[in-house]
């Protein structure tokens, strides 16, 4: 089972009711579970926010980031870009690169290509962006973009957007963009890779966006259930139902939230 982390299993500051439960209820099952987050920071620092927030490390098989994944990308020497990178992102995620031989750089001629892990100010709206964008475009830069995602709901209820809506608006410029992260393939196969490569129909992936988590599993080749309280939280079932049906997404189950409603069955040997 591939787990979304934000809007399925926590909120940034607070696990969701009924998710410690589940995962102790699909470890007595001999569930393997890989958290895939879209976060454009390392391993480490997912785990340390999971210990945080009452995860044990028991609880799961292994974590993939769309950082780490991307991180793994660069340290391959597979980017035909040079090593001097400008930084869109905000302050807590400015060290994603940290032990790799690449430069940051503060004047955007000096640079190869843009590192866009997001905004370094929540509330900053896209258009504030569009300058910066332009200037890349005008000098060639490719877009390494490690956060795909549109937006990210608060526990407040408040939405952001995030590197994605970035990466998108660079793309309607002409701009080109490498992604890693949900609905792009490179982290499903690390998963699979870190399953010992069970068969597909075997694997589910349990995610929020209709955006990334749904259509990344549609791609694949892999079930998908559809939670409801994320990003879709407010949403009536018949707005979901309309929005599956308009972009052509058919999630294999839909649910309000990650909770365990069956019996407990002793492991599989």
């Amino acid at each position: 089972i591939l787990l979304d982390l934000w809007g399925v299993v926590h909120d940034g500051d607070h696990l969701y009711p009924g998710v410690h439960e589940a995962l102790e209820r699909m470890k007595a099952e001999g569930k393997k579970v890989i958290f895939l987050s879209n976060a454009p920071r390392s391993v480490d620092k997912i785990k340390a926010v999971l210990n945080r927030l009452g995860i044990e490390d028991e609880l799961y098989t292994a974590i993939v980031s769309s950082g780490d994944v991307g991180y793994r990308w660069l340290q391959a020497g597979k980017a035909p870009w040079g090593k001097n990178y400008y930084y869109l992102g905000s302050p807590k995620d400015e060290h994603v690169l940290d032990g790799l031989d690449f430069h940051r750089v503060g004047d955007m001629s000096q640079a190869r290509f843009v590192l866009n892990v997001g905004y370094g100010d929540e509330n900053k709206p896209v258009a504030d962006s569009v300058p910066e964008l332009t200037a890349a475009k005008a000098q060639g830069l490719p877009m390494l973009c490690l956060n795909p995602d549109l937006e990210v709901v608060k526990h407040s209820g408040a939405r952001h957007p995030c590197a994605g809506a970035i990466a998108k608006e660079y793309e309607k410029l002409g701009g080109q963009v490498t992604w890693f992260g949900k609905p792009h393939a490179a982290v499903y196969e690390r998963c699979m890779e870190l399953l010992g490569n069970p068969p597909k129909n075997r694997v589910l992936m349990v995610g929020d966006s209709l955006d990334t988590d749904i259509p990344g599993a549609k791609n694949f080749g892999i079930d998908s259930a559809l939670v409801t309280g994320g990003i879709l939280k407010g949403k009536s079932p018949q707005q979901v139902a309309e929005t599956c049906r308009q972009t052509e997404l058919d999630p294999n189950y839909v649910m309000p939230g990650l909770m365990w409603k069956g019996p407990v069955r002793a492991a599989a040997v």
